[in-house]
């Protein structure tokens, strides 16, 4: 019985995301938006966790693997593209709000191809879709902190295609990201997770909400330098 109830335990974290994720899209409806993002940074800390779970209690299996991205597509995918829809009604965008449905298809396909790739088990190909999605929920604090950004990015119907196409084709993009945890082992093996650590830290003093695109846009570019740099060594 204890055993049975051991294994659910990392499972009603991902359902507890997957809640959030619900919940979010209900005030999203409402404009709600900063309490939308709100259940989804709380959404992505209980991500965290039921992997943490799974490992402590050493019950991960494909049932929990699949649920945690069917809960993922629904909190980082619908969610932030509903947002991203909503907002392109609020700008008074014509036919350009409807390329928020790109974010949506390109996180499915993305989760349903992390399932299968063997390659990101200790880091990513293409930038994971809870990152995009947090990216994404940030303007909504964005919109009242740095209103001005906020409606070159929204308001204007080409940088608002623009946006929804780069975030969704670098989601299955082919390009290698480090994942953001630290295990045990040498500060040495980490040293692009700490240059990103000490760059979010520095973003976040100066800039606050704005620093979470900004601090989305280093963590793409400055692996796609660095892999290019260490390509070239070879």
């Amino acid at each position: 019985m204890l055993e049975a109830i051991k294994k659910q335990i990392p499972n009603l974290f991902t359902l507890g995301n997957l809640s959030c994720g619900v919940i979010a899209i209900i005030l999203i409806s409402d404009s709600q938006f900063e309490r939308a993002a709100w259940f989804m940074v709380l959404a992505s800390i209980l991500d965290f966790f039921d992997g943490f779970m799974a490992r402590l209690f050493k019950v991960s299996g494909e049932m929990g693997k699949q649920l945690d991205s069917l809960s993922d597509l629904v909190t980082f995918g619908v969610a932030p593209a509903f947002m991203l829809y909503v907002f392109g009604i609020h700008n008074h965008l014509g036919y350009e709000k409807f390329a928020f449905i790109l974010l949506a298809i390109f996180s499915s396909y993305r989760l349903a191809k992390f399932n299968i790739d063997s390659r990101q088990s200790n880091s990513f190909i293409g930038v994971p879709t809870p990152i995009t999605g947090i990216m994404v929920a940030s303007w909504a604090f964005i919109r009242t902190s740095h209103p001005a950004v906020f409606e070159t990015v929204f308001a204007n119907g080409p940088a608002f295609v623009i946006f929804c196409i780069i975030i969704s084709l670098l989601l299955i993009s082919e390009i290698p990201l480090p994942a953001l945890k630290i295990k045990k082992g040498p500060l040495k093996d980490y040293w692009q997770q700490l240059m990103l650590l000490g760059f979010s830290i520095i973003s976040v003093i100066i800039f606050q909400w704005l620093a979470i695109p900004i601090i989305y846009c280093f963590y793409v570019l400055s692996s796609v330098i660095i892999n290019f740099a260490t390509n070239n060594k070879k």
